[in-house]
C-alpha cells in the first residue's frame, strides 16, 4: 500500500523535490555572495518567499492527497481490494508526511546558514524565527494535514488549496501573536534609556521605581511625559538621567533573549504538531463517514 501511495502522487512529490532543490541552490549562491549588492537586494523578498514556502508547499501536497483521488474516484478501486479506509488513508498520509518532513529537513541547515551569511541579525527576532530552527518543519507538516482535511471535505484539490491559504494564514498569525507569551520575558532595568538588549524587544518605557510593568490601566508610554518635559530643558545625557531621578522612574526593557530561542522553537513546534494531529483525526472521521 505504501508503494501505491507513492506511485499515485509521485509527480507531485518529484515536483516538490525539484522546487526544494532550486530554492536550496538559490540560498547557497546568494549566501556565498552574502555581502554583494545583488544578494542584499534580494534578501527582503527572499525572506517573504521563505516565510510563505512551508504553507504553500504543505497545502499543495496535502490538498491533492485525498481530494484528487475522490475527484477522480480512484479511491473506490483501493477500497474494492479489501483495503480498509483507515489503512488507505494512513498509508497515504504516512508517505506524504515522510516526504514533507524530509524535504523541509533538508532546508533547515541551509536556512540557518543563509540567515547568518546575509547578516539578518538575531534568530529570535520574528522575521527570522519563522525561517530558522525546527519550527519550519512543523509549519509544513500542519499545512500538509490541513490540506488533506480540506481536500477530504471539499473533494476538489484546487478549491481545497485555495481555502487552505487563508485558514493557514490566520492560524499562523494567531500563534505568532501568542509567541511572546510562550516563555516568560526577561527584564532589563536601566536608570535611563540606553542601548536595547540583544533579543526580541516586546515592551519598553519609563516606569515608576520598583515596577517592571505599568500599573493597571496605564500604558508603557504613560510615564514618559514628565521626563520629556524636563529633558527638553537639558540636552545632555546627564540631564536625561537627572530627569529620570527627579521623576522617580527608570527605564525597563521586556524582551525575549537569544537564550529563549530554542524553548520558543520547541513550544511552537509542539503547537503545530498538535494541530496537525487534530487535522489527521478530522480527515480520518470524514473519510470513514463517506458513503461512496
Amino acid at each position: 500500500m505504501t508503494w501505491v501511495a507513492w506511485r499515485v502522487q509521485r509527480l507531485q512529490f518529484l515536483t516538490a523535490v525539484g522546487a526544494v532543490f532550486i530554492i536550496g541552490l538559490w540560498l547557497v549562491v546568494s549566501g556565498h555572495f552574502g555581502d554583494s549588492y545583488w544578494s542584499q537586494s534580494t534578501v527582503k523578498g527572499g525572506v517573504l518567499v521563505l516565510t510563505a514556502l512551508p504553507g504553500l508547499f504543505g497545502l499543495a501536497l496535502g490538498a491533492s492527497l485525498v481530494g484528487e483521488e475522490v475527484s477522480n474516484q480512484t479511491n473506490r478501486l483501493a477500497w474494492s481490494q479489501s483495503i480498509s479506509r483507515t489503512r488507505w488513508l494512513s498509508s497515504k498520509l504516512a508517505v506524504g508526511t515522510a516526504v514533507v518532513v524530509l524535504l523541509t529537513l533538508v532546508l533547515v541547515p541551509i536556512l540557518n546558514w543563509w540567515t547568518g551569511a546575509v547578516n539578518l541579525g538575531l534568530d529570535v527576532q520574528p522575521k527570522l524565527f519563522d525561517i530558522t530552527g525546527v519550527v519550519i518543519i512543523s509549519y509544513a507538516l500542519f499545512a500538509f494535514m490541513l490540506g488533506s482535511t480540506l481536500g477530504a471535505f471539499i473533494q476538489r484539490p484546487a478549491w481545497a488549496f485555495a481555502a487552505g491559504i487563508p485558514v493557514f494564514g490566520i492560524i499562523r498569525l494567531a500563534v505568532g501573536g501568542l509567541r511572546s507569551l510562550l516563555a516568560s520575558p526577561a527584564i532589563l532595568i536601566q536608570p535611563f534609556q540606553k542601548a536595547p538588549p540583544n533579543g526580541w524587544v516586546l515592551q519598553s518605557g519609563y516606569l515608576p521605581l520598583g515596577r517592571t510593568s505599568p500599573e493597571h490601566g496605564r500604558k508603557w508610554s504613560g510615564y514618559a511625559q514628565q521626563v520629556d518635559s524636563c529633558f527638553n530643558r537639558v540636552s545632555s545625557l546627564v540631564g536625561q538621567e537627572h530627569c529620570a531621578l527627579v521623576a522617580h522612574v527608570h527605564w525597563v526593557w521586556q524582551y525575549q533573549p537569544e537564550s529563549h530561542y530554542w524553548p520558543l522553537q520547541w513550544t511552537e513546534t509542539g503547537i503545530y504538531v498538535g494541530l496537525a494531529f487534530v487535522c489527521f483525526v478530522a480527515t480520518l472521521i470524514r473519510v470513514r463517514g463517506w458513503r461512496t
